[in-house]
């Protein structure tokens, strides 16, 4: 079991969300749990998060994405907080 969670919340981010996790994969840590917190995305940010599943089963990290009613930031992390490990 990791001991280390990257949580990474995200709205709308479809933009940005490749960099942000291409960012996280680059680290030569691995053996941690990479949870993230949808808040109600209405572009393509699930497409491009949902891209990586392969990669991250390949890399052997632990990875959930979880889509959720837009309800801001704190209640991204607050379910996040929740799911983690």
């Amino acid at each position: 079991m990791p001991e280390i969670t990257v949580l990474m919340p995200v709205r709308n981010g479809e933009r940005y969300i490749k960099e942000s996790i291409d960012s996280v994969l680059n680290q030569t840590l691995t053996d941690f749990e990479f949870l993230i917190i949808d808040d109600g995305s209405t572009d393509g940010t699930k497409d491009v998060v949902l891209s990586y599943k392969e990669k991250f089963q390949k890399a052997g990290i632990s990875f959930e994405y979880v889509y959720k009613e837009n309800g801001g930031v704190s209640s991204a992390v607050n379910e996040g907080l929740k799911r983690v490990k």
